[in-house]
Parts: structure tokens; sequence; C-alpha cells
């Protein structure tokens, strides 16, 4: 009684553990994104800053010294009124320049979007949103892609018809350009477990197997091994339809593809024989 207990607390804590490892990985996950983004802004809002700090510096002091020789002219004047209309006149050269921070850091304005990618580049994609806006979204040195539960993605790995969220800087004032920070793909994902389903078609690079809960995908095995179910190996040839498999590799879930496999593990080798035809009398 004593061991069923204490394994059952074992359990508990164990269990607590998970869940609250889990919790905290999504609170990471949700904040990912603009941690990212933050980043990637900071020197740039700290150059714009830095810019802008000589000018401002050389105003104040030209307010400063006109303020005293003003009420060295005039020493009858009350000082603060003095004051006050010196700081009025120069009033307009600083709201100019605050403007123009404004106008610069306006540029830096995250742009979020949503679409699907219509067309894959070298460094670039371009992507179409529900409302049928187009976006072209430029890849830098520093873009970070992801996989739909965050997992580090190559572009290689895309493909036209996926969904992708962008994160980034819109670069023109059409707001049709982004300079991509964080590019995710929702539709794959990496699953080196199993993916079992029964062949019901091979071509001359893939082959399609129907699973129980994700209905049809098509395999593209590459350089994947072919073994039995001990182990031993098989080629692609000997691989028939009707057969069950196990699979394992990248899952683009809108596409209903595998890519990436790594192994294919065949179960039925044997052929299942048709029933012999009974004469008819």
């Amino acid at each position: 009684m004593k061991k069923n207990t204490v394994l059952f607390l074992m359990f508990l804590l164990v269990f607590s553990y998970c869940v609250q490892v889990r919790a905290d990985e999504e609170k990471e996950v949700k904040n990912f994104p603009i941690k990212i983004y933050r980043q990637e802004i900071k020197p740039t809002i700290k150059a714009i800053k830095d810019e802008v700090k000589p000018t401002i510096k050389t105003i104040r002091e030209e307010t400063k010294e006109k303020i005293k020789l003003r009420i060295s002219a005039s020493p009858s004047a009350f000082p603060k009124e003095i004051k006050k209309e010196i700081r009025e006149e120069k009033k307009g050269f600083l709201d100019q320049i605050k403007n123009q921070v404004k106008e610069k850091l306006q540029a830096l304005k995250q742009a979020k979007v949503i679409g699907k990618i219509t067309e894959i580049g070298n460094n670039y994609l371009k992507i179409t949103d529900k409302e049928g806006k187009a976006y072209q979204v430029n890849i830098t040195e520093k873009t970070q892609l992801r996989r739909h539960f965050w997992g580090k993605a190559s572009l290689n790995e895309f493909s036209v018809g996926d969904e992708v969220n962008v994160i980034g800087r819109y670069t023109d004032e059409t707001k049709t350009v982004i300079e991509a920070v964080l590019i995710r793909n929702n539709s794959i994902q990496k699953r080196w477990g199993a993916f079992f389903g029964e062949v019901i078609s091979k071509n001359s690079d893939n082959f399609v197997i129907k699973t129980l809960n994700r209905g049809e995908i098509t395999v593209y095995f590459g350089n994947a091994k072919f073994v039995d179910n001990d182990n031993k190996t098989l080629t692609y040839a000997d691989l028939k339809v009707g057969q069950r498999v196990r699979v394992k590799g990248v899952w683009d879930k809108t596409l209903s593809k595998l890519m990436e496999v790594e192994e294919v593990k065949v179960y039925n080798l044997k052929k299942t024989l048709s029933p012999t035809p009974q004469p008819t009398e």
C-alpha cells in the first residue's frame, strides 16, 4: 500500500512539473516575436535619437544665451516674460525636430501580416493576405525562420501555398514591402515521430499513404532508408501498393506532404493473395 502511495505521489510531482514547464514554454512562445523585434530595432532607435541630440543641445544653448542678452539689454523687463517669449520662438524648431524623429520611428512600426506564399526567391517571399493584398517579404541574414511549433526552419522547407506569419518593418510608403525579422511557417512542423499509413500509389520520387487521422499524405522519400520489420535494408522497388508503412520526416500539414524523410519501415512484405475465383454452376 505504501509503495503505491509513494508511486502516486511521484506521479503527481512529475505531472505538476510537466504542466509548469509547458506553461513556461507557452509564455515564452507568446512573447518570442516581440522580443525578437525589440532587439532588432533597439540599435536603430538609439541611432535616431543620437542623431538629433546635438541639434537639440545647440538650440537649448542658443536659447539660454538669448535670454541672458535680452535681460541685459532690458533690465526693466520681467525675466519670466523674456524667457517665455524666447522659448516660444524656439519651440517651432524643437517641434520640427520632434516631428522628424516621430516620422523615423513611425517607419519602424511593426508590420504583422498573415498570408499564403505565392512565390519563393533566394532571399525573398511573395505572399498574399486573405483580402488579396500582395506583399514582398525580404529575408536578411538576421531574419529568423520558424516552423509552426517554433522549431528552426530553412527556406528550402517552404512551399508555395504555405501559410506564414510575418513580423518585421515596412520599407516603403505603400506598405507592401517588408524587411522580415521573423517568418513563422504555420504549414510545417518537425515530426521525427511515426506517420503510419497504407501505400495507395507510387511515383518516381514520391509515394502516397492513406493515414487514419490525417488523410492522404504524399511522401517525398529522397535518400531515405527503406527497411523491413527486422530492419533489413530494402529499396524503393520493394515497396508495394497496399503495404503498411511507418515514415519519419517533416510534415507540411497544408500541402499534406512529408519532406526530409529519414526512414521508411515496411510492415507487411508478403503480398496478399487474391481469392481464387470459384466456378459457377
